[in-house]
């Protein structure tokens, strides 16, 4: 895992309990949120390393936060 994966990953575990922290996601990876989330999907389905009900936990969001930020 990368240093930036990494960070993503932190980030989305500190925020995940309040919602995701997204006016907070531009600043900090110089993307907008559903790139960030798209790219955490991602993170999550190729590293094992990461703990499954953390994986869970945070696939969850991605998917919420994605359907809420584009809809069908």
């Amino acid at each position: 895992m990368t240093d930036d994966e990494l960070a993503m990953l932190d980030f989305a575990v500190k925020w995940a309990p309040f919602g995701g922290g997204d006016e907070h996601i531009l600043p900090e990876f110089g993307v907008f949120p559903t790139v960030f989330y798209r790219q955490l999907q991602r993170l999550l389905t190729r590293h094992h390393s990461v703990n499954d009900s953390v994986r869970r936990r945070l696939d969850e969001l991605c998917a919420l936060k994605l359907a809420a930020m584009c809809p069908d």
